[in-house]
């Protein structure tokens, strides 16, 4: 089961600290720099990933080499500028910042790239930062850092193929393509809370990357979808949704059947 915390940050009132203020007293006990992590940097932060005492990764989609110069992926170095910890949150289309990586040598480093990250993402405009996964030491920390818990995922697992007794009528269920993400889209953002939403740039990502995308119509009109992906010779249902105009029609059901024959045919 995995915990989805969130902290709610507030907006930059006129003449409140800016963040090359707010790292120097973040960091001055421990002498670090926290900086946004550059291309040069990546040396050093394959070290830290290889020996780092704490990890956390979560990257979805992309490799986090691919996150390196952006203003919400953060860097700590010590007074022999070796580099210490690394943050990186991630943006979408919600209000909401996700962590998705944490490398840290020591403990002590968290709460200064912590307090850092969240103003850096509020920099960015997200008025939350959130968190998800089942690290009991990330967990613990966040929670002293006014993280509060918003939800519990639980994961089901399921062995062999599902049988849908209802097919619905006038569904028509086939392969996403580019030309789809608008819609999709929009049956996400209907669907979803804003804390869960996709991006369009997420969504155009995942068609290239995920073992089974498929889009449910009616009529012409997108009314849901679902993507897997198969890592490792296990299927993992990212993502099902079905308009809430449309729901409890058996529209879920029928695309969640042809994941799961896909993610059988590809070996799962």
């Amino acid at each position: 089961m995995l915990t989805v915390l969130e902290r709610r940050v507030m907006m930059h009132p006129r003449g409140c600290m800016k963040m090359s203020t707010l790292r120097s007293k973040l960091s001055r006990n421990l002498h670090l720099e926290i900086r946004p992590a550059r291309n040069d940097d990546w040396l050093a932060i394959e070290r830290l990933l290889s020996y780092a005492d704490r990890h956390y990764l979560a990257l979805e989609w992309w490799t986090i080499q691919e996150w390196l110069g952006s203003p919400t992926f953060l860097l700590a170095t010590d007074p022999h500028e070796r580099c210490v910890g690394l943050m990186l949150t991630v943006i979408g289309d919600g209000p909401v910042g996700w962590l998705r990586a944490v490398n840290v040598f020591s403990d002590d480093y968290l709460a200064p790239l912590l307090k850092a990250s969240v103003e850096a993402t509020r920099e960015q405009g997200a008025t939350g930062f959130a968190f998800l996964g089942n690290e009991r030491w990330l967990v613990s920390k966040l929670s002293q850092a006014d993280f509060c818990q918003v939800n519990r995922v639980v994961t089901l697992r399921h062995c062999g193929l599902p049988s849908v007794q209802h097919r619905p009528p006038g569904v028509k269920v086939r392969a996403a393509t580019a030309a789809d993400i608008d819609a999709i889209l929009n049956v996400d953002h209907a669907s979803f809370t804003p804390i869960w939403w996709y991006s369009s740039r997420v969504l155009r990502r995942a068609l290239n990357m995920a073992c089974s995308f498929d889009v449910a119509h009616i009529e012409g009109q997108c009314v849901g979808y679902q993507l897997s992906t198969l890592q490792r010779g296990r299927g993992h249902i990212v993502r099902l949704a079905t308009h809430p105009h449309w729901q409890r029609q058996g529209i879920g059901g029928q695309l969640l059947s042809g994941a799961m024959k896909a993610l059988d045919a590809a070996g799962a």
